[in-house]
């Protein structure tokens, strides 16, 4: 599935894993040098000459990517995205003009090629599905290998010789929520973080890379329940899947609901599982305090600081 654990890549895998290679872990995106003609951009598959000045940009790094790119100015000839008809907190002014495909399409090196790109940008993930070498044939590829949105922020902008600016953008945008964790006395507060999933399957997420826990370890929430004192916990990406019967796991004063529209019957899911007995036992349904996310809607840098925005109203007394 995609980063962003919504639309699986059969298709991509199927047409394409031949091709992925791998690279080494650890290297981040850096800057080497700035000629009169290139940036010499280093990151995890190697090194990369990226024209000054770019004019077909094809990104391969879904909505965050592609938020970070329109908000620094820079307007890409076509990104993949999870859902074509519904990119989150992008309008359609702001997307007239660039080619969007579904990540989880069929994708093919012919229909790459055919938007005459001049420099490819991808994360990790869709680099490493598509194959480096053979995108590195159509355009110059780098790769960001960024940790969380932040990172990815910084490493997007290193690639037009902003890194310093970007730098400082994710300074301010850190003190702010410092701030705001010092208004929302938020080394006090409980929260635990659920998706329910078609099917009864019920997640609860710790960590990254999604967007959303991330925020919430920034802030200094108190996460539950703590997985330390949780034994059998299978963590992977950032989340743990639970049986019906541990539901009572979720106690968290504020319980956020990390759902999207984009999985068929996971409404369904959600109003199944609120019929049940143990569901209406938890404390934050006791307390009235649920609080639904889109899981996929907070793209980028964009994408935090209106997620920042939205914990702060769903947290405050």
């Amino acid at each position: 599935m995609s980063r962003n654990f919504i639309l699986p890549l059969l298709a991509i895998i199927l047409v394409l894993a031949a091709c992925a290679g791998s690279a080494p872990a650890g290297r981040p995106l850096q800057l080497v040098e700035t000629t009169a003609s290139y940036r010499l951009i280093s990151h995890a598959f190697g090194e990369t000459r990226a024209p000054l000045a770019p004019q077909r940009i094809l990104a391969l790094g879904e909505e965050g990517l592609l938020a970070d790119l329109l908000d620094a100015g820079i307007r890409p000839v076509a990104s993949n995205v999870n859902v074509p008809d519904n990119v989150p907190l992008l309008d359609a002014a702001e997307l007239a003009g660039i080619a969007l495909f579904p990540s989880a399409g069929d994708i093919s090196l012919e229909t790459l090629s055919a938007y005459q790109p001049d420099l490819i940008i991808g994360t990790r993930f869709f680099i490493e599905q598509i194959g480096y070498q053979r995108l590195s044939s159509i355009a110059p590829t780098i790769v960001l290998s960024g940790a969380t949105p932040l990172d990815n922020y910084i490493e997007t902008l290193t690639i037009f010789g902003r890194g310093e600016e970007a730098q400082q953008t994710v300074a301010a945008f850190r003190a702010e929520v410092q701030a705001v964790a010092g208004r929302l006395n938020a080394a006090e507060r409980q929260v635990s973080m659920v998706t329910i999933y078609p099917g009864a399957n019920i997640a609860l997420w710790f960590d990254g890379p999604s967007p959303i826990p991330l925020l919430v370890r920034e802030l200094g929430l108190q996460i539950r329940p703590d997985p330390a004192t949780v034994n059998g916990l299978n963590i992977r990406n950032g989340r743990a899947f639970i049986s019906l019967e541990q539901l009572t796991l979720v106690s968290g004063e504020t319980m956020l609901l990390l759902q999207t529209s984009g999985v068929e019957g996971e409404a369904q899911a959600v109003v199944e599982l609120q019929s049940n007995p143990l569901w209406q036992q938890l404390p934050a349904v006791q307390a009235q305090r649920v609080v639904t996310l889109d899981r996929i809607g907070y793209p980028g840098l964009r994408g935090q600081r209106a997620l920042l925005a939205d914990l702060q109203q769903a947290l405050s007394p």
